[in-house]
């Protein structure tokens, strides 16, 4: 399972730019796995996953400054997403064909399919917690 999740989460952003689509934006991932000792919370490389595990995606960006971009992300169908780094998103529950705002990080409804944000020009991240089904 690790390396099509690894996969899954790398290509799993859509840009869809302002009219002046010749920039380029640059965008990384990364998928780690969460892991509790002692009552502290870290992350490591991914070794080997199984259900119930939990996952933290970082997604990193660099854009062009003045520009506006809509970013889609799908979450891999292998992770439930249990919260994001960020209030306001939009996540979709059935693949993106309808979109609600988060007024909450913490409250991701389940089923979440994808996340969409607007992301401007410079640098930027987002993050979100998911457990492995």
């Amino acid at each position: 399972m690790f390396k099509p999740l690894v996969a899954a989460a790398t290509l799993a952003c859509v840009f869809m730019p302002a009219p002046l689509a010749a920039q380029a934006v640059a965008v990384q991932s990364g998928v780690y796995q969460e892991r509790s000792e002692n009552g502290t919370r870290t992350i490591a490389p991914i070794t080997r996953l199984s259900a119930g595990d939990k996952v933290v995606t970082i997604l990193t960006w660099h854009a062009p400054r003045g520009g506006s971009y809509t970013v889609v992300s799908a979450v891999p169908r292998h992770l439930a997403v249990e919260s994001t780094s960020h209030d306001g998103l939009e996540v979709s529950t059935d693949g993106g064909r309808s979109w609600r705002r988060l007024a909450d990080a913490d409250a991701v409804p389940p089923g979440t399919t994808h996340l969409r944000w607007q992301m401007r020009g410079g640098e930027g991240r987002l993050s979100y917690r998911s457990i492995v089904r």
